[in-house]
């Protein structure tokens, strides 16, 4: 007991010792001309730009289906599927279409339906992009892609 007593108060002055080193540390400002500047300026804009074609694959930012948007309710499964599963008819055989009933994402959540996980895995109710391409959608290099919805929140399929 004596023993990890001595280790805890061991490592909480090291601890303490490397935070006063790191206040005490300094960095110094690039050394040189404004030619060196703008080396170090360049460089640091290649590594993040490096950074950013690494790992921008690996992010992936989701758009939420609006709220608007029209979908299909089962009102016996409270289940809710993507008007274009349903209308491609890529729904199972012994799935009733028409006892399907029209009503908005909003209100469908707000009775508690919950989406098919068919449609949730085959994307219906959310767009996603990379990092990568947000960045590049963002200072025009490439045209974003054809969303899911129109503006209104309809289908654009």
């Amino acid at each position: 007991m004596y023993w990890i007593q001595v280790k805890i108060i061991h490592e909480e002055q090291n601890i303490v010792e490397y935070a006063r080193w790191m206040l005490l540390m300094k960095t110094d400002p690039i050394k040189g001309g404004p030619i060196e500047k703008i080396y170090a300026i360049i460089a640091v804009i290649i590594g993040i730009s490096v950074l950013v074609a690494l790992f921008g694959q690996l992010i992936m930012i989701k758009t939420p289906i609006p709220p608007e948007t029209i979908v299909y309710v089962d009102e016996e499964s409270h289940i809710y599927y993507a008007p274009p599963y349903i209308l491609g008819e890529k729904y199972p055989s012994d799935l009733d279409v028409r006892n399907l009933k029209a009503m908005t994402v909003n209100e469908a959540k707000k009775s508690n339906y919950k989406a098919d996980d068919e449609c949730v895995e085959m994307g219906y109710f959310r767009e996603q992009y990379t990092l990568k391409d947000r960045i590049l959608i963002f200072i025009g290099l490439i045209q974003p892609g054809p969303s899911r919805w129109n503006p209104d929140g309809s289908w654009n399929w």
